[in-house]
């Protein structure tokens, strides 16, 4: 009845798997849970070996990585069941009856399911840009999110039917990280279908380093000028590509570009959200700028 479906990279998921487990024997209905390594490598994948010992889950690694968008379509390719959940490998539930809430959405047909995510107020975390990032752009309530169904797609914690996901795929183009969630979000809700939000939220658990967070904020701009590049979303649904043209009305786009630099120092040593805007902006005027020029 269901597949959990869980793509990972160099991390540890036996906890989130054992866990899940738990939840979906204590329901009684037929579950496989599969977690898929992404050609990583990685010396965790000898304790995420250890979910092969677990009934009805099991662990694979890629030789090759395939990306994020990939690795997903096989995943929903190779489960079996009517209906998937999508989790990120690092993500923990909030609650003790994550499973059940979603098992209630099997009612409604035709329907995607969003539980939204959480981020722990540790110590550790405080400090960190990832954190401050997730905890003003996503740690968003389900009323609020349900207003701008699309915006607030994560693929981090999402239930979905396996008929609905043969018909409104990953774009495999998308190899990097960012902007993949924002495309399929786009695609269902071009598709007829609707996205509603839960409460049921994940702990995102792995909290980027700020250096590590800006590089991987840069690649999803490649992916957003990518996807503007191809057509594949309306620039007036991304406030930033409309930002980012008007500036190029006004001929300031070579002047805003030139500031990159100084925006991602910036943005990695105070850890600040206000400047990775200001990166955002200044990296897309650059991407930009380059591709006129090329």
């Amino acid at each position: 009845m269901l597949s959990i479906l869980i793509p990972t990279y160099d991390c540890d998921t036996f906890s989130l798997v054992k866990e899940m487990q738990q939840q979906l024997i204590l329901e009684a209905i037929k579950f496989e849970i599969i977690c898929l390594d992404d050609g990583s490598n990685s010396s965790l994948n000898g304790k995420n070996e250890k979910i092969n010992t677990l009934s009805f889950s099991s662990f694979k690694s890629l030789e090759n990585n395939i990306g994020r968008s990939a690795i997903r379509n096989l995943l929903a390719h190779t489960a079996k069941y009517k209906w998937l959940l999508f989790l990120d490998a690092d993500v923990i539930p909030v609650r003790s009856n994550f499973v059940k809430k979603y098992i209630a959405c099997f009612k409604k047909e035709h329907t995607v399911f969003c539980g939204g995510i959480l981020y722990q107020n540790k110590k550790e975390n405080f400090g960190l840009l990832r954190y401050k990032y997730g905890k003003k752009h996503e740690e968003i309530s389900s009323q609020q999110r349900n207003k701008n169904a699309e915006k607030y797609f994560f693929t981090s914690n999402f239930l979905i039917q396996k008929s609905v996901f043969d018909v409104v795929k990953f774009d495999e183009n998308l190899t990097q990280y960012g902007k993949e969630d924002f495309l399929f979000s786009s695609q269902l809700i071009q598709k007829n279908y609707q996205v509603t939000h839960l409460n049921n939220e994940v702990y995102h658990l792995g909290i980027d380093e700020n250096t590590l967070f800006v590089t991987k904020t840069k690649k999803a701009m490649e992916n957003l000028v990518f996807l503007d590049n191809q057509e594949l979303i309306d620039a007036k649904e991304m406030p930033l590509l409309s930002f980012v043209r008007k500036i190029s009305l006004i001929k300031m786009m070579p002047t805003v570009a030139k500031f990159y630099p100084f925006f991602e120092k910036l943005t990695i040593k105070k850890s600040s959200v206000f400047f990775l805007n200001c990166l955002k902006v200044s990296y897309l005027c650059h991407l930009k700028s380059e591709q006129n020029s090329g």
